[in-house]
């Protein structure tokens, strides 16, 4: 079997020399009829699109579904008002996603530098409407928010440190 080297790849695109994820890649290299190497079931992901896919996820899930997550709080049931702002995130966040993906996949490393930004943007904002919603939503509600976007901002600083420290499409 022919020897395939993958690279690691931070933003995508199509045009990329080789099929790579960081950490590892689900493409793998086989025999084909005459024996030459070729790709089997080659997918290309980077951590760019998995947080994309991640944040377009949670946007349908909070479109589909926003009354398990407003249960969570425990302060009162579910109105119409606070499944519509829900509902409203999660478009925010599929929308954000879904760009996300779409600037991993131009392979421009600038686009997926902006959305990331953009991401990081709304999710350092969030921090801070959670912060400051302390008095109307109380303590615990209003750290639990807080975490919950500073965890959605660790995962923009790394994808944004790794956008800034390689190159789109490394050579291999």
């Amino acid at each position: 079997m022919a020897d395939a080297r993958a690279t690691t790849s931070i933003c995508g695109g199509t045009g990329a020399p080789a099929l790579a994820v960081e950490g590892g890649s689900r493409a793998r290299t086989v025999e084909g009829d005459e024996g030459a190497p070729r790709y089997a079931a080659p997918v290309t992901q980077t951590v760019v699109a998995r947080m994309g896919w991640l944040r377009a996820a949670v946007g349908l899930a909070l479109i589909a579904a926003p009354g398990p997550v407003l249960r969570l709080s425990r302060r009162e049931p579910p109105t119409g008002a606070l499944i519509l702002l829900l509902r409203t995130i999660g478009i925010r966040d599929l929308v954000l996603g879904l760009g996300t993906v779409a600037a991993d996949r131009s392979g421009e490393p600038s686009e997926c530098r902006r959305w990331t930004m953009a991401t990081l943007a709304s999710d350092a904002l969030d921090v801070v409407a959670s912060v400051g919603s302390l008095a109307a939503i109380g303590p615990v509600n209003s750290v639990a928010a807080a975490t919950v976007a500073l965890v959605a901002v660790g995962g923009d600083l790394h994808v944004l440190r790794a956008t800034n420290r390689r190159p789109a499409h490394p050579s291999t």
